[in-house]
């Protein structure tokens, strides 16, 4: 088994162990892109801050994972919400095109559930800002899921609406 990445680090060690483990003590790394270059490549990593001592275990492939993120729906506007209750009710009756889903405090965007969600989006209308909140997130991270809920965070650097 391999696995080649390419890390810009103060510091690495590692440490073979058996069963074909290793230990690796990595400084200066942001340990987030580290744990995704390794899930996505359906290896499994376990970081411990003392040998033995395992803080974060992953064993699931990234077959079987489903990555969301949550936020605000401060970051779409009262049009948008409007636009997603209605097409939740038109999905609904459809169930094999269900891919927005009301929670109550606001709406499942089932992703992965489209080949192109954001054009998507702009062919029901959606505002050109909640189309960049989507595709910008998509393009940061791997979601699959996006949780718009009104007690979600707010994004930095996202733009808001008060509505």
């Amino acid at each position: 088994m391999k696995l080649s990445l390419n890390v810009e680090a103060d510091s690495i060690n590692v440490l073979a162990l058996n069963m074909g483990r290793i230990a690796v003590d990595i400084d200066g790394i942001g340990l987030a892109e580290l744990i995704d270059v390794i899930c996505n490549n359906g290896y499994s990593l376990r970081i411990a801050d003392a040998p033995g001592n395992p803080v974060v275990e992953t064993l699931l492939s990234p077959s079987v994972r489903l990555p969301g993120l949550c936020c605000s729906t401060a970051h779409i506007t009262c049009e948008d919400n409007a636009i997603l209750a209605q097409a939740f009710l038109q999905c609904h009756k459809d169930s094999h095109n269900a891919w927005i889903h009301d929670t109550g405090y606001g709406y499942l965007l089932r992703l992965n559930a489209r080949r192109y969600p954001v054009l998507e989006l702009k062919r029901m209308g959606l505002s050109t800002a909640c189309r960049r909140l989507v595709a910008s997130l998509m393009r940061r991270y791997p979601v699959d899921i996006l949780h718009l809920d009104a007690a979600g965070d707010l994004l930095p650097g996202v733009e808001t609406f008060d509505w």
